[in-house]
């Protein structure tokens, strides 16, 4: 019997795998490599969309490889992939599949072995390596349970097949019957999974990361092992802070309502003499379609794919042309939109209309969703959102999610800011928003209270905070843009200052101003301003 049939996955569109970044070779061309080392292997199959068949078959003439299968989809679902690796671990009489995504640069042969081995001893049905950051190893299934799988996948749990691959589509669709199954895992000698690494290069910010963890482990010779790049990782800016994934800019600076917990109004107020609301600025002060047009090309060009956040610090439906924004956005496959609102200005026919713009735009090349939206309401009873919130409507915000789910079904999110005003709520929204029959369909948010580095008085009912602290998470990921252009370090910053303008100095330079501030935090030097800061540890996209 052969025991071991490989599958590299190579389905992933758009993918950065077959760039030649790790000195004239491409991370397919490492994995390649990574499958004739793999013991008792008796054949490597690659399972490609249509979109990449000539570079996978370029690859292999390149390496003088004929003996690999391609099998062809246009697209693939998590189902086709588990029916697929199943026919064909059952036609070649092989006891187990070895599967990982082919746009992994970093598969460990040792860590691999490891794998299997532990496979073997312990007749596990799914081991995998636990602990390590995404890239250094694959996936072991025996061959009965992808048949089990198989099953669940084609008619008793469906639904949870029903997705795009992912690096955890196959766990998830163990999950929906865990206790069925033999599970074993390789664990790392430290938990990485805090750092949130993926060492594959699926996307430009993620093949970024590679490169310089390539280039560095050269530079100061390191082993290309698991742990050792792990560790080199850890201590490294470049690594770590790649491309912007979010990009929260303000296209209105008015606010057509003011919750206590927000700490804008009282900067702005204190910057320009009144309070951001529409009535007393007259709809002054946003981003021009103009700029915001450039901007997103920028975004666009650098980050490649990211989501774009409506407003920083304002209320995006104040913007009488939002439409022609999102259009904006959405006209880019690569670009999710992100829309906060108090749910005031939201109407069936804005709803609509942009609705028709998403649609017509299509769906997502980053795994987002087309339009996200996130509703404060922040009560159950009209009382205590009154309490919480100037100017606002409780009835009108409660009634937007009902508006945006018919056109955004499984995309809008009622938002809860946890605080010791609303505590004795929480409950009662929790139990009714995530009910499956609610008007967000069970979807939520519970957000954390943020004092915005004590600006704001001390009001969270729970410490959340990790016992360790670590690099901000926002500074790493993130990007405020205010309306005029200009970028804070962080949104903590507010108005107070701004380390560059997108619109004079582009997107790319300011990001790089940045990354001292990273290293500061990898060697454990914090300002004072970020030793305050409660919110590093949040994680936006």
């Amino acid at each position: 019997m052969m025991k071991n049939l490989v599958f590299l996955y190579a389905g992933n569109n758009p993918t950065h795998a077959f760039d030649d970044v790790f000195s004239g070779k491409s991370a397919f061309n490492r994995c390649l490599e990574w499958t004739r080392k793999i013991p008792d292997c008796g054949g490597v199959i690659i399972l490609s969309s249509t979109e990449n068949e000539d570079k996978i078959k370029c690859a292999l003439a390149e390496a003088n490889i004929n003996d690999f299968k391609i099998i062809l989809r246009e697209k693939w679902l998590c189902r086709d992939l588990i029916v697929t690796m199943s026919a064909e671990v059952a036609s070649a009489k092989a006891e187990n599949a070895v599967y990982t995504d082919s746009n992994r640069p970093f598969l460990d042969e040792s860590l691999t072995e490891e794998v299997l081995a532990c496979h073997e001893k312990y007749i596990a049905e799914y081991t995998f390596a636990d602990g390590y950051p995404l890239g250094f190893a694959p996936e072991v299934i025996h061959s009965g349970t992808l048949n089990i799988l198989s099953t669940f996948a084609t008619e008793t749990h469906r639904n949870a097949a029903d997705v795009k691959v992912s690096s955890e589509c196959i766990f998830n669709l163990l999950k929906t019957d865990i206790n069925s199954f033999e599970i074993e895992s390789v664990i790392a000698p430290k938990d990485y999974r805090m750092s949130r690494f993926d060492f594959s290069c699926g996307t430009k910010r993620n093949l970024l990361a590679c490169k310089n963890l390539y280039e560095k482990a050269l530079e100061k010779n390191v082993a290309f092992t698991a742990a050792e790049l792990s560790d080199l990782a850890l201590g490294c800016a470049q690594i770590q802070q790649t491309l912007p994934a979010f990009y929260n800019v303000q296209v209105s600076r008015n606010c057509a309502s003011i919750p206590m917990y927000s700490p804008y109004p009282e900067a702005y107020k204190k910057k320009y003499g009144v309070l951001p609301l529409e009535a007393e600025n007259a709809g002054e002060g946003g981003m021009s379609l103009e700029k915001f047009n450039g901007l997103v090309s920028q975004i666009a060009d650098f980050s490649e794919d990211a989501v774009i956040g409506l407003s920083a610090f304002g209320e995006p439906l104040l913007e009488k042309n939002i439409v022609a924004y999102a259009e904006s956005v959405l006209q880019n496959r690569n670009l999710s939109l992100l829309i906060e609102t108090d749910g005031t200005h939201v109407t069936a026919d804005l709803a609509s209309r942009l609705a028709e713009i998403s649609g017509k735009y299509g769906p997502r090349n980053n795994g987002e969703k087309n339009i996200i939206w996130i509703v404060s309401i922040d009560a159950v009873s009209e009382a205590m959102y009154s309490s919480l919130v100037e100017y606002g409507s409780f009835e009108k915000a409660v009634s937007s999610v009902g508006i945006l789910a018919k056109c955004f079904p499984g995309s809008v999110y009622p938002q809860f800011t946890r605080m010791n005003e609303n505590e004795p709520e929480l409950e009662s929204f929790y139990r009714y928003w995530h009910d499956k029959n609610s008007p967000s369909s069970g979807n939520l948010i519970i957000q954390k209270y943020d004092d915005c580095c004590k600006t704001l008085p001390s009001r969270k009912p729970a410490d959340l905070a990790p016992l360790e602290r670590f690099p901000c998470w926002h500074i790493k990921r993130d990007m405020t843009i205010l309306s005029d252009g200009s970028v804070p370090l962080c949104r903590q910053y507010l108005l107070d200052s701004s380390i560059g303008n997108v619109f004079d100095e582009g997107i790319e330079k300011i990001w790089k101003k940045t990354l001292a501030t990273v290293n500061e935090h990898i060697a454990g030097n914090y300002s004072e301003k970020c030793r305050k800061c409660d919110d590093y540890y949040t994680f936006s996209f």
